[in-house]
């Protein structure tokens, strides 16, 4: 028996086993697994969680209808919360004025006439600050509903999204309107549109690709006969990465399109060198075979090359990126074998009658490059002022600061968003922990100048509360009082005993750690930056000299993971590029073809910052890869392109090479545009900017590199020039 099928077995079997028996990655969008473990932010989030628990609030605004039902619906949403799974602590009237609420709810006791006997409770600090029940809102009476929530997998998520959306029927049953918003529930719809890409964008992007793979073939067998060796990689390549360990999130969902395209370039490569051998007359095996010998080399330096680049990730400070790189480089490697023994095999296998149509495409890919290398100087100069405006997009890009910008205008959870920022109700916050030496629960020296503090920060723009000790003293010095202050010194320890259970989600460390929660609009890193710097120089004029401040909290995080986007977006492209650039040189053994290889490579890359900056694109987890894709799909198809150009020359290679690259890109382009239909903004934005780097690749390696070996005066050697062409060159430029 042949030690080819043998061999192709072998690789079958082993990619199978990884496909189907090796784990999942775990899905996981949370805020943390963006950042190292030795990351300083996430060590004080880390220790802030395991002091105080979760900082993860979710806002429920209720309004419309009288005084008595709108609290009667108030009391079962926080009844309903309280007992809801994942939910630590419900902050709203019922629960911090349960008496006041139900002789108010009740028509029995006196209903809303009771205001003039219990209404005071609600103009006490805690109340002023948090708005918890407004009876002079602009649409009527108004609660609002603060849910903190403990840490939680995307199921417990779910199950609570479920339940608001029960509590809004039934909300809008009675006549009133009930909006909900929070960055939890941002990140559970981000775990859902994860699942988006894996169970819709990437099946579309395969049907849409398999579908131009048979009209560019005009092969059914052939397009399947691609597409499996291609899917294999691609499964393998994910059960790689749950071997690993690794997990999967938004940014790192995009390996497995990612490798598909590769991985689909180059075996596209193969195939088509197999076809142009059966248009000659040879056989279905010596065909397939003699296709992998001839691509063999420049789809081992095409994967190689492209995997250094992507390879270069896993120096990145953003885990997913890192994992994203990593992922990359397991399924280009996976992929070799695959593309080359298992492809060819399954071609010889396969068989079928040689094409009985004749090749058009060949020729005029060539008399496209003649046309090029006739007009290199303006295309030239073209190119380098179309990569000049790219490099000039590039300095005016803009980080989306918040992930609700991800979700289309007409989401749910995106228009309460907007209705309840528009209000003023504070969707963010940030916890400002205070520690010292001492305990500080009775300390009155010192709570008074911390609540002078908090009262400063809360006159700072964007800023809405300061919730902490001094508050809830204040609050309980109005309720005995009705006067807005602390209660006297000697009072606070028994204040603190009879209020423990509000008051403990404050304190820590036996008193001697305080929390500060930061109610605050959404925004933008500079301005965040700007008041947490104006935070601390306040508490250091401020608070007594032996106390420390530090500001942490998820919102911070979360910022910090927009911001670092657009610095890895530019680290990593140009350490891909300078890598690329590097193996490209040494795998084509001339820095002239190198030189040549750079402005085509570019291309795309200013393609995709030109149309970004343009259309207001922001950076954000879909667009902040594409320029380093654009450049990875560009690398492989000019370097196909420049192995063959070697040994035949410009028009030759452009009649056979060229013509496979350029079906390459519409098959690949097509695919991207597919997903373009997507409702996730990041989705469709990353479909659209690949499709826009497929297209400028195109122009770049069959119009642009001609140019430039023209220029550069670059010729094959003549030791080569005068062997007889390959089947597919003497066939395609025939």
């Amino acid at each position: 028996m042949s030690a080819r099928p043998v061999a192709a077995a072998l690789v079958a079997l082993a990619a199978l086993a990884l496909a189907a028996l090796a784990p999942r990655p775990r899905l996981d969008n949370s805020v943390t697994s963006w950042f190292p473990e030795r990351d300083p932010s996430l060590q004080a989030y880390r220790g802030f969680q395991e002091r105080f628990g979760a900082d993860e609030v979710v806002v429920l605004e209720l309004e419309g209808g009288g005084i008595e039902g709108l609290l009667r619906r108030l009391i079962g949403i926080s009844d309903a919360l309280s007992e809801a799974p994942g939910v630590e602590r419900v902050l709203s009237a019922s629960e911090v004025y349960p008496t006041e609420v139900s002789v108010l709810s009740d028509p029995e006791l006196g209903g809303i006439r009771s205001l003039s006997t219990c209404g005071w409770v609600f103009d006490g600090p805690l109340n002023q600050d948090l708005k918890l029940f407004e009876l002079d809102a602009p649409g009527g009476p108004r609660a609002t509903v603060y849910a903190l929530l403990a840490p939680a997998r995307p199921g417990e998520r779910a199950a609570l999204s479920e339940l608001l959306q029960g509590l809004r029927r039934e909300a809008e049953a009675d006549g009133r309107r009930l909006r909900v918003a929070g960055q939890p529930l941002v990140n559970l719809e981000l775990d859902r549109a994860s699942l988006e890409v894996e169970q819709l964008a990437m099946p579309l992007l395969v049907a849409v690709c398999a579908l131009t793979l048979v009209w560019t073939l005009r092969s059914l067998r052939l397009a399947l006969v691609l597409l499996a060796p291609v899917g294999l990689g691609v499964f393998a390549s994910e059960g790689l990465l749950g071997l690993w360990g690794g997990t999967t999130n938004l940014v790192v969902g995009i390996a497995k399109p990612l490798v598909f395209v590769l991985l689909l370039a180059c075996g596209f490569h193969v195939v088509v060198a197999s076809v142009d051998r059966r248009r000659a007359g040879l056989a279905p095996g010596p065909a397939a075979w003699g296709a992998a010998r001839a691509k063999a080399s420049a789809c081992l330096l095409a994967l190689f090359t492209t995997a250094v680049g992507f390879g270069s990730l896993a120096v990145s400070d953003v885990a997913p990126i890192r994992t994203l790189g990593l992922a990359t480089v397991g399924g280009l490697a996976l992929g070799a074998p695959l593309l080359l023994v298992l492809l060819p095999q399954a071609l010889a296998w396969v068989g079928g009658p040689p094409p009985a149509h004749p090749d058009r495409v060949g020729p005029a890919c060539a008399r496209l490059a003649a046309w090029a290398e006739a007009r290199w100087v303006p295309l030239l100069v073209a190119s380098a002022l179309a990569i000049g405006v790219g490099a000039w997009a590039a300095t005016g890009l803009q980080v989306q600061p918040h992930a609700i910008e991800y979700f289309a205008p007409d989401h749910p959870l995106r228009r309460d968003h907007r209705a309840l920022q528009q209000e003023g109700v504070a969707l963010a916050q940030v916890d400002a922990v205070v520690s010292g030496p001492e305990s500080l629960i009775g300390e009155a020296a010192s709570l008074e100048r911390l609540d002078a503090w908090a009262r400063e920060v809360e006159t700072l723009p964007g800023v809405h509360a300061v919730v902490g000790l001094p508050l809830l003293y204040r609050e309980a010095g109005y309720r005995s009082a009705r006067l807005d202050r602390m209660p006297a010194d000697f009072l606070l320890p028994e204040v603190f005993e009879r209020s423990e259970d509000s008051m403990a989600p404050f304190c820590a460390d036996a008193g001697r750690t305080l929390r500060f929660s930061v109610s605050l609009d959404t925004l933008g890193p500079d301005a965040l930056d700007a008041l947490e710097a104006d935070m601390q120089q306040r508490f250091t004029a401020l608070a007594p000299e032996e106390l420390e401040l530090t500001v942490t909290g998820s919102y911070p995080l979360l910022l910090h993971t927009q911001t670092s986007l657009l610095t890895t977006l530019r680290e990593s492209l140009i350490l891909t590029a300078v890598l690329m650039q590097l193996v490209l040189v040494v795998a084509l053994r001339s820095l002239r073809l190198g030189l040549a290889a750079l402005i085509p490579n570019a291309l795309p890359v200013a393609a995709i910052f030109a149309v970004m900056r343009g259309a207001g694109i922001s950076v954000d987890v879909g667009t902040s890869m594409t320029a380093a894709i654009a450049l990875g799909i560009a690398v492989d198809d000019t370097l196909h392109f420049l192995h063959t150009w070697r040994g035949h020359g410009t028009l030759a290679t452009a009649g056979s090479t060229g013509r496979a690259i350029g079906f390459t890109s519409l098959v690949i382009g097509l695919g991207f545009l597919a997903i373009c239909t997507s409702s996730f903004v990041p989705t469709r934005l990353f479909g659209l900017l690949c499709a826009v780097a497929m297209g400028a690749a195109l122009v770049g390696d069959l119009v642009v590199l001609p140019a430039m070996l023209r220029a550069l005066g670059c010729r094959v050697p003549e030791s080569v020039a005068v062997a007889p062409a390959p089947v597919e060159v003497a066939v395609a430029a025939g």
